[in-house]
């Protein structure tokens, strides 16, 4: 049995043009993330590995390439079609947090359910659970300046795990951590994956991308390295992935 590819990437190239000049930030990057994996990608600044996790969460659309998740051809989507897969398989999870300063902990976890128009019953027992669920249970009436870095991230967690997403992508969630609570958040991460999330984790980090199942190094906008599990696989070669994976 394989693993079934929840994220498809084919030969997706990313060009920007300024005035007289084109920037080329992706070229012809071709990946699969399975479904459950925990997969880093990891890269220098200015590698393109942000514009490839815009890609990924349906943020930005690309110049070449396809994008297949979850079966769906995101490459070919309106700007209201990919809002509305932004809301409904993906949970994003950012390294400045972005909790709003104003509302409690409990209704920044409960403030996406709002938007979905989930009746008031309902999300307030998922914002109490996913915030119980991260240790949080005796801060959720506390705003953001009065919580830690590492319990505003937690925070930022419950809030993507709100709404049951398919898929989790975290964008430098340790950046702005200690040593210490970024193993903590870590921690959180692989608990996650043991309980079968699929998390796509964004960071320049080589040693917080080695807490991930399988590790993707991209390079001046292309894929240098591919490592699923202690396997070492050519970048981009479905073959390659489907005899590592099948059972």
């Amino acid at each position: 049995m394989s693993r079934h590819a929840e994220i498809e990437l084919k030969d997706i190239v990313k060009t920007y043009h300024m005035g007289a000049e084109t920037l080329t930030t992706l070229k012809k990057v071709s990946l699969r993330v399975y479904r459950g994996e925990f997969m880093a990608i990891v890269g220098p600044s200015g590698s393109g590995k942000s514009t490839l996790m815009n890609i990924i969460g349906c943020l930005d659309t690309p110049s070449e390439g396809q994008y297949i998740i979850d079966g769906q051809d995101a490459s070919r989507m309106s700007d209201n079609q990919l809002a509305r897969v932004r809301n409904e398989k993906i949970g994003f999870i950012f390294q400045s947090f972005h909790l709003l300063s104003q509302l409690s902990a409990f209704e920044n976890v409960e403030l996406p359910l709002v938007y979905r128009g989930m009746p008031a019953k309902q999300r307030r027992e998922i914002a109490s659970g996913m915030l119980a669920q991260m240790g949080l249970a005796d801060k959720q009436n506390h705003k953001p300046r009065q919580l830690s870095g590492g319990q505003q991230q937690r925070v930022a967690i419950a809030r993507a795990l709100a709404s049951q997403p398919s898929i989790l992508l975290a964008d430098e969630p340790t950046g702005a951590l200690d040593t210490k609570t970024g193993k903590e958040v870590m921690g959180i991460f692989q608990q996650l994956h043991r309980q079968g999330h699929t998390i796509i984790l964004i960071t320049h980090d080589p040693g917080v991308a080695e807490a991930a199942e399988s590790v993707i190094r991209i390079t001046d906008g292309i894929i240098t390295e591919e490592r699923r599990g202690n396997h070492a696989i050519q970048p981009g070669s479905p073959d390659g992935l489907e005899e590592h994976y099948r059972q």
